[in-house]
């Protein structure tokens, strides 16, 4: 069922007509990509604009003439560049569509019946790992969602200062084409290397646990204390989600960051390509198998098991590898990922022939 928020706001119309330049819309990422994607949407009397926020009954859209309440049919996401209509009824403004995406970060809920985007149209997927709650596991879980996206994973240790020892360099060495920054709020370690991986245009995510320190990182860039943050439990060092909804924020000195709620759960779902990506020295080395069906549990010839024995890979990354591949296939059969990835290229191969096929007619 398609839900509909009306919601009520005294603001005059927008005249469409007058708005020769969208330059407000540039702090929040406005550019050519999304011009293009907005292009596709595009209408008369339609103007573009950038999902803010998303509450239970609202959503705040970036528009050219300043921030506006808009309602909608299909649910957006926060990232979600749109195209706004005034309703002729109302005068309300309406997110009449939504436009195509280029990456969106997702996760599935528990029964894997339901996929939740938790941000769209993000080029950095920030992975705040805390430093008092080492999860090296965690963190390799949430950069196969952050590949899976179509955005880049970085990875930041928050609260360094009070970090376990050894675990930023362990989590360099067990992360393949991921950066991985210290930062600390105490000292304002890494808030400068942060910043510059956001630029002008470019969308991060933030994501973590609760109590990991997303929102106190943020307004360290932020220059202010403008997101509500909360003190960790004694008893298990988690934290209370202080952070309600998802939501935008232009960063000062460069590109816009949003802020997630603290999340448990993270369904993976169908995320071979993630997994792929993450676990790219598992996946190149089980090339190497002499058989092309290797299990990787004692087969002669195994090169993955091989490189566990001499030290080449980490044991510990092999039965993370083996936990997540075993969960997205969703009954615990081990398969043969290189055949798998075959087939998948293959399948998109015949799409794209049939897409051909179909323009030429």
């Amino acid at each position: 069922m398609r839900r509909i928020v009306r919601v009520h706001v005294r603001r005059s119309p927008i005249a469409v007509e007058n708005l020769v330049s969208f330059a407000r819309l540039v702090p929040v990422g406005w550019d050519d990509r999304a011009r293009a994607a907005y292009g596709e949407v595009a209408g008369a009397a339609r103007i573009p604009g950038r999902v803010v926020r998303v509450d239970r009954i609202s959503c705040v859209v970036a528009a050219p003439d300043g921030e506006r309440i808009a309602r909608f049919v299909d649910l957006p996401a926060v990232g979600d560049w749109v195209a706004l209509a005034e309703d002729p009824d109302d005068e309300q403004l309406v997110i009449a569509a939504i436009a195509p995406r280029w990456s969106a970060l997702t996760r599935h809920d528990a029964d894997r019946e339901r996929v939740q985007v938790l941000a769209a149209n993000v080029d950095v997927v920030m992975i705040s790992a805390p430093g008092d709650r080492p999860s090296a596991a965690r963190v390799e879980r949430e950069t196969v969602l952050g590949w899976e996206s179509g955005a880049q994973p970085l990875v930041i240790v928050t609260k360094a200062d009070v970090a376990a020892p050894g675990y930023v360099e362990e989590l360099r060495a067990r992360l393949v084409g991921v950066e991985v920054i210290e930062t600390s709020a105490v000292s304002g370690l890494g808030v400068d290397a942060v910043e510059a991986a956001l630029a002008p245009c470019r969308t991060a995510v933030m994501l973590g646990p609760s109590g990991a320190g997303k929102s106190t990182l943020i307004n360290a860039l932020l220059g202010e204390d403008r997101l509500a943050t909360g003190a960790v439990r004694d008893d298990d060092r988690r934290g209370r989600h202080t952070t309600s909804s998802r939501e935008l924020v232009v960063i000062p000195t460069g590109g816009v960051l949003i802020d997630t709620p603290g999340v448990r759960t993270l369904g993976l779902g169908s995320v071979e390509d993630g997994l792929d990506a993450a676990f790219a020295d598992v996946v190149a080395i089980a090339a190497q198998c002499r058989f092309g069906d290797c299990a990787h549990h004692g087969e002669p010839g195994c090169a993955v098991e091989a490189a566990v024995a001499s030290g080449e890979l980490d044991s510990t990354r092999l039965e993370n590898y083996r936990h997540l591949e075993a969960e997205i296939v969703g009954d615990g059969r081990v398969v043969d990922h290189v055949a798998a990835k075959a087939k998948r290229e293959e399948d998109k191969r015949i799409q794209r022939q049939a897409r051909s096929d179909r323009s030429g007619r």
